[in-house]
């Protein structure tokens, strides 16, 4: 879990946003779009070469992330389905779609595992973290916000292709290229990573506030219907499409990658919403439903089996 001050520093950046967005809403949002650009283009990149250098190559660590990379995008596309046909919009399909598909594996997710299973537990979690998609999550996340946001469609495959081939996916390629090679990368981005990961919190916290939609929460019923969906693929679906996996094919699956895949919509979502223009107020209702739900269900388990 982490101490009392990085916890601290975490809550101080997200009531900067939320701050900074409520006095200067005009500065706030290119700000968010800099600020993200920042950590896509840069911060994500290096953690991408980190995992993909030291990942563990013997075979039941390799089954364990398959079934996880398997059920992962066995979700993601009941998700795109149901968004497709559920989705009043454009906007909103990318919306259901990410709440869908993406979990909260590192804000949430990496206190809550250390929390249940200990140091061991948070090893597994980093894996699946960076490997729940096979390539990196945030460039699947992205690309599919980018595809359904600002009312903006790729019209030809170079389109579709600029929006796949990102920057965290392109030094994914290169990191894999160069351990096969039999270069030992580790040194040179082992401390790299050391501070970008310690960094990663009071930036996101802060992008978690520039983003977060602050108009009245206001839903009517067919709104509250339209999102229990993605908060039931992520809370019960997931972890069953898992579950269902290791018993067609046998792979021992750890404890820690069905609570993994249980966690509730990840945070990063919201910001992608802001940033790429699909509905805030669908996305917000998603995450905050589906993390309430989860936290309480945690805090309630912890305290029944302690």
């Amino acid at each position: 879990m982490p101490g009392p001050e990085i916890a601290l520093l975490w809550a101080a950046s997200f009531v900067v946003g939320i701050a900074w967005q409520w006095r200067s809403p005009h500065t706030a949002a290119p700000w968010n779009k800099r600020i993200f650009g920042f950590y896509f283009n840069f911060f994500a990149p290096i953690v991408v070469l980190f995992a993909y250098t030291v990942v563990p190559a013997d075979a039941t660590t390799l089954l364990g992330l398959a079934a996880v990379i398997a059920a992962s995008w066995i979700v993601l596309v009941l998700g795109l389905g149901y968004a497709r046909a559920a989705a009043r919009s454009r906007g909103e399909q990318g919306a259901l779609a990410l709440g869908c598909g993406f979990t909260n594996t590192v804000t949430l997710g990496y206190p809550v595992v250390s929390a249940v299973f200990g140091p061991a537990g948070l090893a597994l979690q980093v894996l699946f973290a960076q490997f729940m998609y096979l390539i990196p999550i945030v460039s699947v996340s992205t690309t599919i916000a980018a595809h359904y946001g600002n009312g903006t469609r790729p019209r030809d495959w170079r389109g579709i292709a600029r929006q796949i081939a990102n920057v965290p996916l392109i030094f994914a390629v290169i990191a894999v290229a160069i351990r096969l090679t039999g270069f030992d990368l580790e040194p040179y981005v082992a401390a790299p990573t050391d501070w970008v990961v310690f960094l990663m919190g009071p930036i996101g916290f802060l992008e978690l506030g520039l983003a977060l939609p602050l108009e009245r929460i206001s839903h009517d019923l067919a709104d509250l219907w339209r999102a229990a969906v993605p908060i039931l693929m992520r809370l019960g679906i997931a972890p069953a499409v898992l579950f269902a996996i290791h018993l067609a094919t046998g792979i021992d699956i750890p404890g820690v990658y069905y609570l993994s895949i249980a966690m509730p919509a990840a945070f990063h979502t919201l910001i992608l919403a802001r940033v790429y223009g699909l509905p805030g107020a669908m996305m917000r209702l998603i995450v905050v439903m589906s993390t309430v739900i989860m936290v309480s269900a945690i805090v309630i388990g912890l305290a029944f089996f302690d």
